[in-house]
């Protein structure tokens, strides 16, 4: 809302300012300055009617013994080239006098007045009662003989009697502008002196604060070398600054005393011209969607060339084309404040800022056109209106900033947070690495293990085989050759002992099934007191044919079924290979029994118990492992020691356990455990 209320404000000043008409407080009627009561605490413009004299260079002498030709009366102040004899407009270059007449009541006869002239182009004399007063470059009939020179002054006089003339010889033969083009002041000493030193003391602090802000944006885009709209708009502040300083040639007489007069106009011009080009680039770089390169390249030629011209030809000729460049500059911010509507419209950001600062200084080149063309009598306004725009990139920078340094801190906060996760993620991958290595030596130890058992079962294989093989080759080579006799005896022999390979290689298949999970089980629910009945019925006469006793006993609730899920002839393969061993190591009088419980684990337990010969604590360990023969089968029997391997195998499977209890001389109990997976109650079966 302030930055708004103060354009507001600006706008209604040179509104005000501009409304002040070239006919506004005229004191001067006829050629004479009459007035009754000086005021002292203010200051008079000796603006009117004066007398004037074309083509002559007269003194006060002349005037005193009345050689001059016939006074012609004009407005001052105004270029003389808008003045009319003849029907016809005055040259720029001649040379002419100005009269003028005061009259002071008696009281102010022997005080001390000032008078303060501004602008006069481009050289003078200034006599105050006949008295030489003040002599500004040299003045000259034609352009040799002259000496232009810029700056204001301030004149004081004694007023020795109630009239008092002044008396200016003007010559012009270098710049569009000729004669008195500015107000000329009088008043008090001290008065003029303030008047002065405020207008200095207010162009300074515009100079002044315009050349800061300009080095620290170049000293910025020296940091920050992608930011070009920061380059722009520092020389921007710098070429306005300079042509600011040297506007009325007050400042300039103490900054820039070196610079000829010559090369202070063309630093004026070109001051304006790379101006609107900087402002040109300085926009693109804030809104370069909503800008037309093409019309921004045009403008960049335009003035650059222009710029160009004024630099190489003399002011009397590029002063000329004033009105030409004041024309190219309302089109250019013409053009840019459409580029600031676009962007207000498509809510760019700091659009509004900029629209509203480009049309301040597009109303203060308005004000400085009519100005400088003597429509209206104000005060220059594009430095001051450059300030307001100056003030308000301030705020889009610090807004900027502000805004950069919360995402700042707001990056460093979300790193600092992806700092901790990363070494918290660091720290678990770590972990989860160390783990997966242990993993890894440990599957790695597993298969050197696995390696060397399958190595130990080929060896084992080989041995299982070659054995028999051995056997056999041998037995029929005896008969072939006629050694031994082809009887019963020896044909039996060989028949067992491939009796044996059969077993051996449907042991081999059945292991490799369950190994590379291929073997198929066929599952069911099974009522466990009527399979054990059946198969202990089963394999009861065959037994006890061979002088063993086989008992049964069942201590499963007789009131309850009980029932598992089973695969039931994979179970009997099992009871079978039980059953086998304990055949091997009991003698004629030993007896098997087989029995069927259950725990307090909600499992069926199975259990084959012998009398015979019994293993060892040392091998107990080793019984279900492949291939593995305990000394009394390496002596009793030629099995091929996968059986319980494949035992062992089939009962996990049906996730179950199994294993022996054993002591040496005494006998062997074999057990699997299976989960129950229902109970039937017989009196609600009768029910």
């Amino acid at each position: 809302m302030k930055i708004k209320q103060a354009a507001f404000l600006f706008v209604m000043l040179i509104f005000l300012v501009s409304c002040s008409g070239k006919k506004a407080n005229e004191n001067v009627k006829d050629g004479l300055y009459q007035i009754s009561d000086f005021p002292e605490a203010d200051v008079e413009k000796l603006n009117g009617n004066w007398e004037f004299y074309w083509q002559e260079l007269l003194t006060p002498d002349d005037f005193a013994k009345d050689s001059q030709s016939a006074k012609w009366m004009v407005e001052v102040p105004d270029p003389w080239s808008s003045y009319e004899k003849d029907g016809e407009r005055l040259s720029k270059q001649g040379y002419a006098t100005y009269r003028l007449h005061m009259e002071f009541p008696e009281s102010e006869i022997g005080t001390t007045k000032s008078l303060y002239v501004p602008g006069v182009s481009s050289a003078y004399k200034l006599w105050v009662s006949g008295e030489l007063e003040a002599e500004n470059g040299v003045v000259g009939k034609s352009r040799d003989l002259m000496v232009p020179k810029k700056g204001a002054r301030m004149v004081q006089f004694q007023v020795h009697d109630k009239q008092v003339e002044l008396v200016m010889q003007v010559s012009n033969f270098y710049q569009r502008k000729a004669g008195i083009f500015d107000s000329i002041l009088i008043g008090e000493p001290e008065r003029i002196a303030q008047y002065r030193e405020k207008k200095l003391l207010f162009r300074s602090m515009i100079v002044v604060s315009l050349i800061v802000m300009g080095l620290y944006h170049v000293v910025l885009f020296a940091l920050r070398r992608k930011e070009l709209s920061l380059l722009f708009f520092g020389v921007i502040c710098l070429l306005i600054s300079i042509r600011a300083s040297l506007l009325d040639g007050i400042l300039a007489s103490y900054t820039l005393p070196f610079i000829s007069w010559e090369w202070g106009n063309k630093l004026e011009y070109i001051g304006a011209s790379l101006g609107v080009l900087f402002f040109t680039l300085f926009t693109y770089t804030q809104f370069p969607k909503d800008m037309s390169s093409n019309v921004r390249n045009a403008i960049v030629i335009v003035m650059a060339t222009y710029s160009l011209f004024v630099i190489v030809t003399p002011s009397i000729i590029f002063t000329n084309t004033m009105q030409l460049l004041q024309l190219a500059i309302i089109l250019v911010f013409s053009y840019l404040i459409h580029v600031d509507t676009k962007a207000l419209i498509r809510r760019r950001e700091s659009s509004l800022l900029n629209a509203v600062a480009n049309l301040i200084i597009f109303l203060a080149i308005i004000n400085d056109v009519l100005f400088y063309n003597h429509f209206i009598q104000t005060t220059e306004l594009a430095s001051v209106g450059l300030f307001f725009f100056l003030f308000t990139q301030s705020i889009i920078i610090s807004r900027h900033y502000s805004r950069s340094f919360k995402q700042t801190e707001k990056l460093s906060y979300d790193l600092a947070r992806l700092n901790v996760s990363l070494e918290q993620q660091v720290h678990d991958r770590t972990m989860e690495l160390r783990q997966i290595n242990k993993e890894l030596q440990t599957a790695n130890q597993k298969l050197n293990e696995a390696h060397q058992s399958r190595s130990k079962w080929i060896r084992n294989i080989y041995h299982e085989i070659a054995t028999p093989l051995t056997t056999i080759r041998a037995y029929m080579k005896g008969i072939l050759d006629g050694v031994i006799e082809g009887d019963r005896k020896f044909i039996q022999l060989v028949h067992e002992q491939s009796l044996y390979l059969s077993r051996l290689l449907n042991d081999l298949h059945d292991m490799t099934e369950i190994e590379n999970r291929e073997i198929t089980f066929n599952r069911k629910k099974i009522n466990v007191r009527e399979y054990a009945q059946n198969l202990y019925e089963k394999y009861k006469v065959d037994i006890e044919k061979q002088g063993i006793s086989f008992l049964y006993e069942n201590s499963t609730p007789e009131e309850e079924d009980i029932f598992v899920l089973i695969d039931k002839h994979r179970i009997e393969q099992v009871i079978v290979n039980f059953l086998t061993n304990a055949q091997k190591f009991i003698g004629n009088d030993g007896f098997i029994k087989m029995e069927v419980e259950k725990d307090d684990d909600h499992q069926v337990v199975v259990k084959i118990q012998d009398n015979g010969v019994g293993i060892s604590e040392k091998e107990i360990g080793l019984v279900f492992d492949r291939f593995f023969k305990n000394r009394s089968q390496e002596i009793m029997s030629a099995g091929s020691g996968l059986g319980l391997a494949i035992s062992k195998e089939i009962i996990e499977f049906h996730g179950g356990t199994i294993g022996v209890t054993s002591q040496e001389g005494e006998g062997s109990c074999f057990y699997f455990m299976l989960p129950i997976v229902s109970t039937v109650s017989k009196t609600h079966e009768k029910l």
